[in-house]
């Protein structure tokens, strides 16, 4: 998974879109068309528009789309948030720096406002991209936020090491 993702992401090739948003209905939680009266709105946590740029292509947008296509109750995909601020590639970061730079970091659209949101990424490290994605949500009246990830980090093997980074 490591490697077609970073192929995906740092290598341009937007047409493994459809293989990993299969894999990743693939693993959707099952109780997912059951769990609201309404279908939930799947909103991808943004990339800064200059990756997009770069790398020619909104990576979670395109997983989002894909994604929703794959999921039986085909529901909508909503740019409803912003990223506020600069910040570096969380890839380039240590744990701390993540941690600490993710608070405040995203802006909800009010079309949140009494909606199941379902927040969509590629890959969570910390959970603080995450957590602020959703806390924006929930300012904005979010019914209820989830958030679905592609691939998840393995722990740092020295977690108090790595916390003093």
């Amino acid at each position: 998974m490591r490697k077609l993702i970073h192929l995906w992401k740092f290598h341009g090739q937007s047409q493994l879109t459809p293989l990993l948003a299969a894999l990743f209905a693939r693993a959707a939680p099952p109780d997912y068309p059951k769990s609201t009266e309404e279908p939930a709105v799947l909103v991808p946590v943004p990339t800064q528009w200059y990756r997009q740029v770069r790398r020619g292509f909104d990576h979670t947008w395109l997983l989002a789309t894909a994604l929703q296509w794959q999921l039986c109750r085909k529901p909508d995909v909503k740019h409803w948030l912003r990223n506020s601020r600069y910040q570096r590639p969380q890839h380039q970061l240590d744990r701390r720096t993540r941690i600490k730079g993710g608070a405040d970091r995203f802006v909800a659209h009010p079309g949140v406002a009494d909606r199941h949101i379902i927040l969509i990424d590629d890959v969570m490290t910390t959970g603080s991209t995450a957590h602020s994605a959703a806390g924006a949500c929930n300012e904005q009246g979010a019914r209820s936020v989830a958030i679905w990830c592609l691939a998840r980090t393995p722990a740092p093997e020295n977690k108090v090491r790595d916390a003093l980074r």
